[in-house]
């Protein structure tokens, strides 16, 4: 059986504070007993120097073998430093010595540290000649010292081995009981579905994080599930009006049609009538796909864009419709550079331009200004409380009346225009102002002329 996450943490904390004393003994111990043995050289390096001075002011009849004075400071420094002092003349021989009954010191020529021992050997110019002093003292204490320490460090090391351990536990205690709640909601999330929110501590911690962020894709789905269903039952009925329309025009036109004598005008009327609803049929799926393509956030283009000459291009491909329906069209525009995709621009515009034709009165405006384009008539308008309202799908003002249509124009060129990093909004002011907003870029520079200067501007 796997161990679970609490038993994991547990053997990580005691796993991690065990390396790390193993890590601090061998960074301690080590050091330590270099570092005492050093401090214990350095000492007897002071005392030697002091005993240097002494002996350089001693007259020359005190620096003799036996000499009382010679022999007090030997014993001075050996009762100061805790260890073997003597003195030495400058044939090696022995002047003064407080453990005569050692080894010879007269073979020792440097300062060093060897076998559990310090030596200091000072070199003193005294007024009867060369002396040596040699100071010897054992390190039995410092490896005494260290011996303690670690002594200690097992001891040390089960207290703090249990600590961790206890730490661990009480520590894990809170997390796992919350881990263990979030893994409860995650698979009631899995079992049951998206329309209940998850029961979730949201602290401000990394489990917090993520439960909130869990919650948050929780109703993030549930919307976008709840506009799907919305979606496909609006679809469903728009789709069916038509439908059932063509299907009773149909029904009826292969009725006359199939009389000893026709009558050809009323067939033609719901010939034309037919072929209208298929009309109906057919921008109302364009909108759709779309919008799916909105939806789904596929890629758009971005390139230079003359928002201008295109604004004039939608009006030409309307001015026979809005001829037939007595409505005066009128473009204003100035060149005006936007970057943006070319075909999501035309669709917006087509939108906002229908919208205006169906529903505007008898005269429709496109001005450009900048990165900027609007869209006027005079129409009832959009009153202020459906101003954002009409850019839902499906949804329609109040002020349209019978004129027929599916309400996805709008909610289309602001979904469009959103992905091209603009927007598309309602102005106040009489009739109707819809403003579509694009990035401006500057005006690309004719090919061949970079090499001349171009700089854009007009010759």
């Amino acid at each position: 059986m796997r161990p679970g996450l609490r038993a994991k943490l547990a053997l990580a904390l005691v796993t991690t504070s065990a390396l790390t004393l193993v890590a601090a003994t061998a960074a301690l111990v080590s050091p330590l007993q270099h570092r005492i043995a050093e401090d214990r050289l350095h000492d007897m390096r002071e005392l030697a120097g002091t005993a240097r001075l002494a002996l350089t002011r001693m007259p020359a009849r005190d620096l003799r073998p036996g000499a009382s004075r010679q022999t007090r400071l030997v014993r001075d420094l050996e009762r100061r430093m805790g260890g073997r002092v003597a003195l030495l003349g400058a044939r090696g021989e022995t002047l003064a010595d407080t453990d005569p009954d050692g080894p010879d010191p007269s073979g020792t020529r440097a300062t060093e540290v060897r076998g559990g021992e310090a030596t200091v050997v000072a070199h003193v110019d005294t007024r009867a000649g060369d002396r040596t002093l040699v100071l010897r003292k054992s390190l039995r204490d410092t490896q005494a010292a260290t011996a303690v320490v670690r002594a200690a460090i097992p001891v040390a090391a089960a207290a703090g081995l249990a600590v961790a351990l206890g730490l661990g536990m009480v520590l894990s205690f809170g997390l796992l009981r919350r881990l263990e709640q979030l893994r409860r909601e995650a698979r009631r999330l899995a079992d049951h579905g998206i329309d209940h929110p998850l029961e979730l501590n949201a602290a401000r911690d990394e489990v917090g994080e993520v439960a909130s962020a869990l919650e948050r894709m929780r109703a993030r789905l549930h919307a976008e599930e709840q506009s799907r269903q919305a979606f496909l039952s609006t679809a469903s009925h728009e789709l069916r009006t038509p439908l059932a329309s063509l299907q009773g025009t149909v029904e009826l036109l292969r009725e006359e049609l199939a009389d000893e004598r026709p009558d050809l005008p009323s067939a033609r009327r719901r010939a034309a009538a037919a072929e209208r609803q298929v009309e109906r049929l057919g921008a109302l799926a364009s909108d759709l796909l779309e919008l799916r393509r909105v939806d789904a956030e596929a890629p758009l283009a971005a390139e230079p864009v003359d928002l201008a000459e295109l604004a004039e291009t939608i009006a030409a491909e309307n001015e026979a419709r809005a001829h037939a329906a007595g409505i005066t069209l009128e473009v204003r525009s100035s060149p005006s550079w936007v970057l943006a995709d070319p075909r999501a621009i035309a669709r917006i515009l087509r939108a906002l331009l229908d919208n205006a034709l169906r529903y505007g009165g008898d005269h429709a405006t496109i001005e450009v200004d900048g990165p900027a384009a609007r869209v006027r008539d005079n129409g009832p308008g959009i009153s202020e409380a459906e101003r954002e309202r009409v850019f839902g799908r499906f949804e329609r003002g109040t002020s349209v009346g019978a004129v027929p249509g599916f309400g996805l124009g709008l909610p289309l060129a602001r979904g469009l225009a959103r992905r091209l990093g603009g927007d598309v909004r309602v102005e106040d002011g009489d009739g109707g102002r819809l403003l579509l907003t694009l990035p401006a870029c500057p005006a690309p520079v004719p090919i061949g002329a970079a090499a001349r200067g171009y700089d854009g501007s007009e010759p």
